[in-house]
């Protein structure tokens, strides 16, 4: 426009003046580029783009999905005690995997026949489930058990001394006398008897008493009448007293192992007999011999309550003193002169200690195939008649019996049947024996491969006729450890979102109205918490166990007397950080009421940091139910199951030997962790409402 004088009245404008931009367009609103979301939608979004929360949410809820699968699909029996499948490794694949989860573990210091260099039929280990060549190797047993009491050379027996009494007039410890005897020998008191005891000497221990020494007796033990009653008597044939390293011993060495020894010998025990009142004029003496440590006659100090001991390598006596305690191996004096003998209990019986010191045993080192040994084919089993009469009527087989009599004879006609292919426990036969009883019948027997899972099939011991395979492997109990664990978790997880519903709830009513209100109500509120907050949850455990009994209602009461104040106080501390906010000013001043500032303007702006804290409380229960468990297992006895730290808790003592059964419900209660974790942070940023519409 023109410039015009102010003082002009009138104003024209021109054609020129004023002019329309948009002539040919017609102006109406823009189409949106994006689609209306729901608050619900944008926080599923926002979960979705965070890949370390939905691979933690994809294995949590796996989790849980077996957590409720197992326990009903899993047909393994974990109620009633399976000793033959006890401790049994895990295994994921039938084929040879070098050892690694395929049912194999390596077999270190199995104790062989020394002749055969084999396992022993006596073994712990079936022949038939060793995978490979036995590796061999000699060494010394310093144990004593039946193997190495049958297969074990050479040796000497050790005598120990484990116990004593403290003196009360010079405070010094002194050890009782122990000692080993013979079963009852008659002596030809006209006659002569030699006995030698050779004895060995741990030098390693020689100065541990530095006012002391050790002393060993060889006597004649008997029973006779002193007028008023039957007494023990103890006649001395000889002794050693005082020996040591520098006196008696000389040295001595088998293979790699140094020894010191000495001799307790009596040339003519009839003579040291009749040197004794009661046999002067006898012609025979029934008794038996002993070998006594004697306690140690030195003062020793009461905080050096070391046992004596003495090595016996053995013993040669004269071939004319019948069931003399003479031995080829010392390990069999402990099979043959146990603590039953009577003369015990004159010599200390509770204080002495009777092991293996050096006996020469052949072990043995293979891969062992568990499953095999417990549910493979054994060959050369035994079938009484009855037995084949039973598979027969099941139409699992057909059987001819050869008439001809006699152990060992060829088998009949023998045909197993589609169904018996794969139910029958006989899976072929390899003789036949028949045995007849003139006058009464016949007794018909076969030896055949035994298939060991159909017959535990058969037998109702198995759900399916298939050889089972444990992914955890079997405790103690021979329980499915796999089905142990996520029954266990089960509960434990239905404990924990119990509990979590529970003290969500209350936390959040409780932290709003404290948070949003403050002054008296906050105060008064946080007072009680904290009065209530500071008694020891052990205690206030303790103390309901006792008061309601033991279970799993019990165990919920006690997580929700306290644990509704962690959401309470996160809740408290959000409402303090978003009540005095302008948006929450302005819906006060619109008229809002309380309930709607609560519920729709200040909870949801701290609803993420509340969710994190609250998934996290789960996997918390789960901790501290399985803390309980360890510390006071008794209050966690859930009737209709166990819990998952009762699971973990009683396998806790085989965690040196059989470490998988920790180490595989560890993992799982790890996994769990770790993904409520991730889950819990992804659900925080979900919903934290600063970040709606969010592309990042």
């Amino acid at each position: 426009m023109k410039n015009i004088d102010n003082n002009q009245k009138d104003i024209k404008p021109t054609p020129g003046d004023f002019e329309f931009v948009q002539m040919d367009e017609s102006i109406h609103d823009k189409k949106f580029d994006t689609k209306p979301t729901t608050y619900l939608k944008d926080a599923l979004k926002r979960f979705l783009k965070n890949r370390s929360s939905v691979v933690a949410s994809v294995i949590l809820f796996t989790l849980i999905a077996m957590a409720i699968i197992v326990p009903v699909a899993n047909k393994s029996n974990i109620d009633s005690p399976n000793n033959t499948i006890k401790y049994l490794p895990p295994k994921w694949f039938s084929s040879d995997m070098g050892g690694f989860m395929d049912g194999t573990k390596v077999v270190e210091n199995a104790i062989l026949d020394p002749n055969t260099n084999e396992l022993p039929s006596d073994s712990t280990y079936k022949p038939y489930a060793v995978i490979g060549e036995i590796k061999t190797r000699v060494s010394y047993a310093d144990q004593v058990d039946n193997a190495v009491l049958t297969y074990g050379k050479g040796g000497a027996l050790s005598l120990n001394n484990v116990s004593g009494h403290v003196d009360s007039e010079t405070n010094h410890y002194k050890f009782d006398d122990v000692g080993i005897v013979t079963k009852e020998i008659e002596f030809d008191l006209n006659s002569t008897y030699s006995y030698t005891v050779n004895i060995d000497y741990d030098y390693t221990v020689e100065n541990l008493f530095e006012n002391s020494k050790l002393s060993a007796n060889l006597s004649f033990v008997t029973t006779i009448n002193n007028g008023t009653g039957e007494e023990e008597l103890y006649i001395p044939l000889a002794n050693v007293t005082d020996f040591d390293a520098s006196s008696v011993y000389i040295e001595k060495s088998i293979g790699d192992v140094s020894f010191k020894a000495t001799e307790l010998k009596c040339e003519d025990i009839s003579s040291k007999i009749k040197e004794n009142s009661n046999f002067a004029t006898a012609s025979t003496a029934k008794g038996k011999l002993a070998i006594i440590l004697e306690g140690q006659k030195g003062e020793v100090a009461a905080s050096y309550k070391y046992a004596n001991m003495l090595y016996i390598r053995s013993v040669e006596a004269s071939s004319n003193i019948p069931a003399s305690f003479t031995w080829d191996d010392s390990t069999k004096v402990v099979a043959t002169y146990g603590k039953s003998d009577s003369a015990f209990s004159t010599l200390k019986q509770d204080s002495l200690k009777v092991s293996i010191y050096h006996s020469v045993v052949t072990y043995g080192s293979f891969r062992y195939d568990c499953y095999g040994a417990v549910f493979g084919d054994v060959s050369d089993k035994e079938f009484t008649e009855a037995e084949i009469e039973e598979f027969v009527s099941r139409g699992w087989m057909t059987y001819d019996w050869n008439p001809e009599q006699g152990a060992n004879k060829a088998p009949g006609e023998f045909k197993l049947t589609p169904e018996g292919e794969k139910y029958c426990p006989l899976r072929e036969i390899t003789s036949q024996t028949v045995t007849v009883i003139p006058g009464v019948a016949s007794v018909r027997r076969v030896k055949g491969v035994f298939s060991i899972y159909r017959d535990m099939y058969m037998k109702g011991e198995l759900s399916s006729c298939e050889p089972p395979k444990y992914f955890f492997g079997t405790e103690s109990h021979g329980y499915d450890f796999f089905k142990l664990v996520f029954s266990g978790l089960l509960t434990s997880l239905g404990l924990g979102l119990l509990s979590t519903v529970i003290n969500i709830f209350v936390g959040l009513i409780w932290g709003a109205i404290s948070g949003y209100f403050g002054g008296w109500v906050d105060l008064i509120m946080e007072r009680f918490c904290e009065i209530l907050g500071g008694m020891p949850w052990i205690v206030m455990m303790t103390l309901i166990v006792l008061l309601l009994g033991s279970n799993f209602w019990t165990f919920l009461l006690a997580l929700c007397l306290t644990g509704w104040m962690g959401v309470a106080s996160e809740t408290r501390s959000q409402f303090y950080r978003f009540k005095r906010r302008e948006y929450v000013l302005a819906s006060r001043t619109l008229g809002a009421s309380d309930t709607r500032l609560i519920f729709k303007h200040i909870l949801p702006n701290g609803i993420g940091t509340i969710i994190t804290s609250c998934v996290l409380m789960i996997p918390s229960v789960i901790f501290t139910e399985a803390n309980i468990a360890y510390l006071l297992p008794s209050a966690l006895a859930f009737s209709g199951g166990q819990s998952f730290g009762v699971t973990l808790t009683n396998v806790q003592a085989d965690l040196t030997l059989y470490p998988y059964l920790i180490v595989s419900g560890s993992i799982v209660m790890a996994l769990i962790m770790i993904c409520f974790n991730l889950f819990g942070n992804g659900l925080r940023d979900a919903f934290n409402p600063s970040l709606k519409g969010a592309d990042e």
